[in-house]
């Protein structure tokens, strides 16, 4: 009787141990859809005020992106109210204008064609790996050895934007 238990029980006992052993399912990552960076539009606004220190680091951003970023001193505070998180924010353009800014004070002469692909590219860069962000730009106008070094001024992690489709 217990010969025959065993027969029936351990085939089952294993069976069960390897279909538990193998990996669950991972689900599907969303997929990623690229759009363009001018197809973007603010969301709502998420706070009333930012801090004093957030103003600040928000009129240097301005102050140092004013001649290849159109947006108004204003429009940037706004677009800073709408995030989530508007330090990660701050803090990543900060980046940016300190890249361009190292760039474009080691190139005194550049031209406007050069500063607002400097700045294309920084931004692209900030969103996407080097590679990407160099294909995406379609430069014209920097030569290699110029992106690498506004590459080298540009040390964060690219962070995607994130979009919510509504």
């Amino acid at each position: 009787m217990l010969k025959r238990s065993l027969i029936v029980v351990l085939p089952l006992v294993f069976g069960l141990t390897v279909f538990s052993c193998k990996e669950k399912a991972k689900p599907e990552p969303a997929p990623v859809e690229k759009i363009n960076v001018k197809e973007l539009s603010a969301g709502p606004v998420v706070h009333e005020n930012l801090s004093e220190a957030q103003l600040e680091k928000i009129m240097r951003i301005q102050r140092v992106l004013a001649e290849v970023n159109p947006s108004t001193l204003e429009e940037t505070i706004d677009d800073f109210k709408s995030e989530q998180n508007p330090d990660k924010e701050i803090a990543i353009w900060l980046a940016m204008a300190n890249a361009y800014e190292k760039f474009t004070v080691n190139h005194k002469g550049l031209d406007r064609n050069k500063k607002e692909e400097a700045y294309n590219l920084i931004l692209m860069r900030s969103m996407e790996n080097e590679a990407d962000a160099k294909a995406e730009t379609g430069l014209k106008f920097l030569s290699d050895k110029e992106v690498a070094e506004i590459f080298s001024y540009y040390t964060l992690k690219a962070r995607p934007i994130t979009v919510e489709k509504r």
